[in-house]
């Protein structure tokens, strides 16, 4: 089985969660990627974030280290997540992203589907750590 290490943002914001669709998916993600050449996690979430979104950001601190099955790979994905506040109001600036918003507790209920990663790990830290009131 192959490993994807990459490093997302976690943005909420009014006890809510920011995430983002690809063009043509219907599971919703975090923000970020994989790091390019020596970047550091940091540099590599700042890049994503402006390259996805068109914000500048602040990266508060690593959350943790989370793996799961990738949603859109036969892979084990590496989650390496951190709190980060945006910096201006995020608009679609990456080809392959059709959608951003923030979303509340009642996700499910709205029929929006997200990686087991986020939704089984990330969340109930976040929940756990009092980020988020859910």
């Amino acid at each position: 089985m192959n490993f994807i290490h990459k490093i997302v943002a976690v943005v909420i914001e009014d006890d809510k969660f920011f995430m983002v669709r690809k063009v043509g998916k219907d599971i919703w993600t975090s923000l970020g990627g994989k790091p390019e050449g020596d970047e550091t996690e940091e540099q590599a979430l700042i890049r994503e974030i402006k390259e996805e979104v068109g914000c500048d950001a602040d990266i508060l601190y690593k959350l943790g280290d989370f793996e799961a099955k990738a949603a859109f790979d036969d892979a084990i994905v590496r989650l390496s997540a951190y709190l980060t506040k945006l910096k201006g109001i995020p608009k679609i600036c990456d080809p392959e992203l059709e959608e951003c918003r923030f979303l509340s507790k009642n996700w499910k209920q709205e029929g929006i589907k997200l990686p087991s990663s986020i939704e089984e790990q990330i969340i109930p830290f976040c929940i756990q750590k009092g980020l988020l009131k859910w």
